[in-house]
């Protein structure tokens, strides 16, 4: 599956919003059950009074120290900074420089770049007993009764 299995969500946020570590603890939790791991991300935000840019790109460096970076970012200017001029230094610089010109004073986007862990294995067990994939895709529903039209087009695809 590879890159199939990989998921963007991005969230905004207007000048009311309050970053008190809510992300950092989401991601943490995110990873730690396997089931996902983050591959990249990025937050980009304009301050408030002033509307100086502060960034971080977590593509830019080990997964490992995602959440130790996250934390001095949100906590410490000086960390805030130099992720800032990391940011605007490294792979990341051209979405950075592209986001912070559409932010408004006070406002910040969250890009997130997940894979889901399992996708592949559970991929490779169905091609091993002779399966085939049939409907990958993300879908809004509670439950499979909700698809049934999208179960029935798969069954038809297969015959």
């Amino acid at each position: 599956m590879g890159d199939a299995s990989r998921q963007l969500l991005v969230f905004t946020f207007a000048s009311d919003s309050r970053f008190e570590g809510q992300l950092v603890g989401a991601l943490e939790r995110i990873e730690s059950g396997g089931a996902l791991r983050v591959v990249d991300g990025l937050f980009v935000a304009r301050e408030p009074e002033s509307g100086e840019l502060s960034a971080i790109s977590l593509g830019d460096s080990a997964s490992s120290r995602s959440t130790s970076r996250l934390l001095g970012f949100r906590l410490d200017a000086k960390d805030r900074q130099a992720a800032t001029r990391q940011a605007l230094d490294g792979a990341a610089a051209e979405a950075v420089q592209a986001l912070a010109a559409k932010l408004r004073p006070g406002s910040a986007i969250a890009a997130v770049l997940v894979e889901h862990a399992w996708a592949d294995a559970l991929a490779d067990a169905v091609a091993r007993v002779g399966g085939a994939g049939a409907v990958d895709e993300l879908v809004q529903a509670s439950r499979l009764s909700d698809l049934v039209p999208r179960l029935v087009d798969a069954a038809e695809q297969a015959r």
